[in-house]
């Protein structure tokens, strides 16, 4: 069987060009009615991936910022500026209009709630006083004018901290009307970059909320008092907390925990007449970015053949989230890097390179010296 179809290099650039981050993903093909017949408007979809008590889905009336942005990189120029996306039905409404003619591609990144501040996608504000559940889109998502359709797949970039408190040998009512998390590995707000999630954090006056619920001897089946946190550690700096039961105040040290960002921390604690204590080993983790524990097939997966001539040559960019995979050419291969050179060293004036990826949604060619030919028919 012949792994290569021989192409010529006018026909390889023309191709690449129509063909530049082709999506392995369902794509929505063809032009509709518009006042320029010559350009197709982008349109999203999104799925919020999550599998605790948190924002599962966006509904009726729901609003986004999107950031359209020319290249890779949240710090690249606006195609479209202040962009918001509203949820309408099952459709999303995006003014102003981003529209691709020809050639044309977009890269495509989002947080929600929308709050017209959010002007920096490298610098989303985090005020945990709000106590938002703040939802990010991560790694870019290109659109072009064939696959103007995409979709965002939106995830948790907080930590949600949820304490379950037990009443035993209470004589109280045990009514909980505030919760509060501080000290020093504990930041009040920071600044998130949507394309990575991650959170930096700057003050430290403690995270609190207020509740109206009464603890039980069996505790909280659901919603269980929680508080968003910005991800932190108590392993080498402590942190505490300070829950206001009957008027009366208890201050307690958090146990040893990794607070990671994308999970659900569920502590249980019990209440008697002498105090309030953590049960440290009854202490659950969930992700909040899967739908189930178990483990899915892997998606995304793609192969791309190159007829290579020369020493050097530059790996095709993939698109997605935390895409990985493989090149082999003959009995040496190498765990792909994204946009990297190969140098071979081997002498050979010709080889055949296949790279294998997973979790990517297109690519693109940075250069296309040394490019003989490509086979796209199994990606």
């Amino acid at each position: 069987m012949k792994l290569f179809n021989n192409f010529s290099i006018s026909w390889l650039l023309a191709a690449i060009i129509m063909l530049l981050m082709v999506a392995c993903s369902e794509s929505k093909d063809g032009t509709e009615p518009s006042a320029d017949p010559n350009s197709v408007k982008v349109e999203i979809s999104t799925e919020v991936i999550t599998q605790a008590n948190v924002t599962t889905e966006l509904v009726q009336g729901d609003k986004m910022n999107i950031y359209a942005k020319t290249y890779n990189s949240v710090e690249s120029p606006d195609l479209v500026s202040n962009v918001m996306a509203t949820r309408n039905g099952t459709e999303w409404e995006i003014s102003p209009e981003i529209r691709l003619v020809k050639g044309g591609k977009v890269f495509l990144y989002a947080v929600a709630p929308y709050d017209a501040a959010y002007t920096n996608p490298a610098a989303i504000p985090v005020d945990l006083s709000k106590q938002l559940d703040l939802l990010y889109s991560g790694a870019y998502v290109p659109a072009t004018f064939n696959t103007h359709s995409v979709k965002l797949n939106m995830k948790h970039a907080l930590t949600l901290a949820s304490f379950n408190i037990l009443k035993q040998n209470y004589s109280g009512a045990g009514k909980l009307t505030s919760l509060t998390v501080a000290g020093d590995p504990v930041f009040s707000n920071g600044t998130m970059n949507v394309s990575t999630g991650a959170v930096t954090g700057s003050e430290k006056t403690g995270v609190s909320a207020d509740f109206n619920v009464t603890a039980t001897a069996q505790g909280w089946t659901s919603d269980i008092p929680s508080l968003w946190v910005i991800p932190f550690s108590t392993k080498v700096q402590k942190a505490s907390l300070t829950a206001v039961i009957d008027g009366k105040s208890y201050t307690i040290d958090i146990p040893e925990v990794e607070m990671k960002a994308g999970f659900q921390f569920i502590f249980r604690l019990t209440l008697t007449d002498l105090g309030l204590e953590f049960v440290p080993n009854l202490t659950e983790q969930r992700s909040l970015n899967v739908t189930t524990d178990s483990v899915d097939p892997l998606e995304g997966y793609g192969v791309l053949a190159f007829s290579i001539s020369g020493d050097r040559w530059a790996q095709p960019a993939f698109t997605g989230d935390n895409v990985f995979g493989s090149l082999n050419w003959g009995a040496d291969g190498c765990t792909y890097k994204n946009s990297a050179e190969i140098v071979f060293g081997d002498g050979a004036a010709n080889r055949n390179v296949v790279v294998e990826t997973w979790n990517s949604t297109g690519f693109e060619l940075p250069d296309l010296v040394g490019v003989e030919g490509i086979d796209l028919t199994q990606y």
